[in-house]
């Protein structure tokens, strides 16, 4: 290898992967940069910006890159034209149709600090993100606007967005946007164009660039923007022309993490630049140590469970099994390279991952997601959404692993109604807030744990146990009493200020009462206050509990698709569209308060496709978005909420608030009680 590294040498790493002397090894994580970062290193690179250097170690004639793998990958997509992809390109962790680089000659907006506009489109957002704001979303209607550009190509018309093939698609937020990879493999202006008539599809055109199809882009840049062109080629040119440094790991340095089987160096070196978690370097530990596993590990997860995800659960199970089903603590770095040297937990470990398909770790995965989705269970009506299903298991990783040691435990056949008490059960632990997962494991051995009553968890000492589930008829009696609703319409009162707790007249008293008969002791009204507004608080914000409700149109409309990291991930195919627009609230002159109590609730969110979003500029009215029956359907609205949203035909400009708020306020309860009937959670609250 050189002293010093061409881009190109590096973008051949990728893009010539079988010829390439350079590796990625196996310690190292997926590629985790955002489309900005790709963006701002491009900018970089055309400005003759200092990129860093990348660390090395060499065994042989190959070179593993220690550090530099994200830069490395950046450098990788800009040189990629996936007009011209060879079975010789192999990217090092992206899996799927390549995120591609694209450059806007002439932009209308930039982020503040870049001299170039430099576009990246991704499978989950084929469109781009906006221009000046680099991390934001595009707007529902021009996201709207680009889908139904892109559907004008034929392997478009009748797949999902994030389908798309990565040549059918490009940055709509732009001007004359072209690929970068355009002008690294032309010499001159001519060049450039002939790959722009030869690969760009047809119908190519932009929100600002003034064309309709790709013949009158190429007259414009033809006729007004050869200078352009000329001078991002001279940019790229000269970009390129520069080297970057690489260092060698010492030989002996590596010797002492072989002989440890302990990859500090590397845990260090990924202290700084791109964060790792914990269970980042875990994984990475666990790669140096068993290389040969690596593949298995990435299978396990059936994409749902992250390969970091899947040794740290792993871990801890043979950690609980080897101390006779103990809560497992999550592991740091420092315990897991201290245990991984024990030979027990080593072989044990190895051996649950290593196994084949129907045992070991991916058996017990495959059997645990099987029970979450209720998929084909009888007594339940359709099946758990997978995004719900990764949600749960990254954000309430204990209770995913309780259940994976129960199952191991006791090995047993799960029957319909036990499936549906399981599932039962770990939604309310992970949804009404459980925060003392290690009591679980006191009655893990129990195999009749799954039918005992929640009593027990019921918020038993103020901050451990889950949030007291009310019936849906008592919350709704509540809220129908004419003195809950002036709390909330009649904000000049006092008693305004208390709007959230529990009114002590009327149903309150038998909220009051209801708690009392539950945990078997008086309840105070203030402890019963502080138990009904946190709970409410959970149906009213809870969003989990929305596509819980609307799991039919979900599972329909993006039953495959479970890629997302959080419910409010941009990644997200659909749209968390607002019944009574937002827009109508925020920098109003006037809104009653009772409007902007609500709006951001469950009541008032819908998940919607963008096809199905017909909300241009999110100033339809309530009664506009819903007046079709199949819109009501999908969106999961009731006749007794659509009886208050059909008279909400514009923006709400005096007190006269009382249809919102039976509409909002009808629609959480239905919402919550979707959760409540379907998972049959009155037969865990043991009157």
């Amino acid at each position: 290898m050189n002293e010093k590294l061409s881009l190109k040498e590096i973008a051949d790493w990728q893009l010539k992967s079988e010829a390439t002397e350079v590796k990625l090894p196996s310690v190292q994580r997926g590629f985790v940069w955002k489309s900005q970062q790709v963006e701002d290193l491009w900018d970089s690179i055309l400005r003759e910006y200092p990129i860093g250097s990348f660390l090395m170690q060499q065994t042989g004639e190959t070179f593993y890159l220690m550090d530099g793998q994200q830069r490395a990958t950046s450098i990788f997509l800009g040189h990629f034209n996936p007009y011209t992809n060879t079975d010789e390109t192999k990217a090092w962790s992206i899996k799927g149709e390549l995120p591609i680089v694209w450059i806007d000659i002439d932009p209308n907006e930039k982020p503040d600090a870049s001299k170039y506009s430099v576009r990246v489109t991704t499978r989950s957002h084929p469109w781009g993100y906006k221009a000046k704001n680099n991390w934001e979303k595009l707007s529902v209607t021009d996201r709207r606007n680009a889908l139904e550009i892109f559907r004008k190509h034929p392997d478009n018309k009748n797949c999902g967005y994030t389908s798309f093939n990565n040549t059918t698609v490009f940055p709509y937020d732009s001007r004359l946007p072209l690929p970068l990879s355009f002008f690294i493999d032309a010499q001159d202006t001519y060049q450039v164009l002939e790959k722009i008539d030869m690969y760009l599809p047809d119908y190519f055109c932009t929100k600002f660039g003034g064309f309709s199809n790709k013949k009158a882009f190429l007259e414009i840049l033809n006729t007004q923007h050869k200078e352009n062109i000329k001078e991002i080629l001279h940019a790229t040119k000269k970009g390129l022309s520069k080297y970057v440094n690489y260092d060698i790991v010492a030989d002996a340095v590596l010797q002492e993490e072989v002989d440890h089987e302990n990859p500090t160096l590397f845990v260090r070196i990924n202290s700084s630049g791109t964060t790792l978690t914990g269970d980042d370097l875990i994984y990475s530990i666990y790669k140096a140590t068993f290389a040969e596993s690596k593949d298995l590990v990435e299978n396990a997860g059936m994409g749902f469970i992250a390969p970091t995800q899947t040794i740290s659960l792993a871990s801890r199970l043979v950690w609980s099994e080897l101390n006779g089903y103990k809560y497992p603590r999550k592991m740091n770095v420092r315990d897991f390279q201290k245990i991984i040297k024990e030979e027990n937990f080593r072989n044990t470990l190895k051996s649950l991952i290593s196994k084949d398909n129907n045992s070991g770790i991916h058996s017990l995965f495959k059997t645990a997601i099987t029970i979450l989705s209720c998929r084909g269970n009888s007594l339940f009506k359709g099946e758990i959404p997978p995004i719900l299903i990764k949600q749960f298991i990254k954000t309430s990783q204990d209770l995913f692993l309780f259940l994976l040691c129960w199952l191991q435990k006791h090995g047993c056949t799960i029957s319909e109604s036990e499936q549906l008490q399981i599932v039962a059960k770990l939604l309310s632990f992970s949804w009404f807030s459980f925060a003392n997962t290690p009591k679980l494991w006191e009655e893990i051995t129990e195999i009749s744990f799954w039918e005992k009553p929640l009593n027990q968890y019921l918020w038993w000492n103020g901050k451990d146990g889950i949030h007291f589930l009310l019936p849906p008829d008592m919350i709704r009696h509540y809220y129908e009493q004419d003195i809950v609703e002036r709390l909330f319409l009649e904000h000049e009162t006092e008693k305004h200020q208390h709007r959230w707790g529990l009114w002590e007249e009327g149903v309150g008293m038998k909220i009051k009462e209801y708690y009392s008969k539950i945990k078997s002791e008086s309840i105070e009204i203030e402890k019963a206050n502080e138990y009904f507004w946190k709970f409410i608080g959970q149906i009213k914000e809870n969003k989990s509990l929305i596509l819980f409700a609307q799991r039919d149109y979900i599972n329909s409309e993006f039953g495959d698709y479970n890629q997302m990291e959080t419910l409010e991930d941009t990644n997200a195919p659909w749209d968390w569209d607002h019944i009574y627009p937002n827009s109508w609230v925020y920098n109003m002159k006037y809104c009653a308060p009772v409007i902007r109590d609500w709006v951001n609730s469950n009541g008032n969110f819908r998940a919607i496709s963008l096809e199905q979003n017909r909300s241009e500029s999110n100033n339809l009215s309530p009664k506009a978005r819903l007046t079709e029956n199949s819109n009501r359907n999908i969106s999961f609205i009731e006749n007794n909420d659509w009886k208050f949203w059909q008279n909400i035909d514009g923006r709400i400009l005096n007190d006269k608030a009382e249809n919102y708020f039976r509409a909002i306020t009808t629609r959480m309860i239905n919402i919550y009680e979707k959760f409540w009937h379907d998972l049959e959670i009155n037969k865990f609250i043991k009157h």
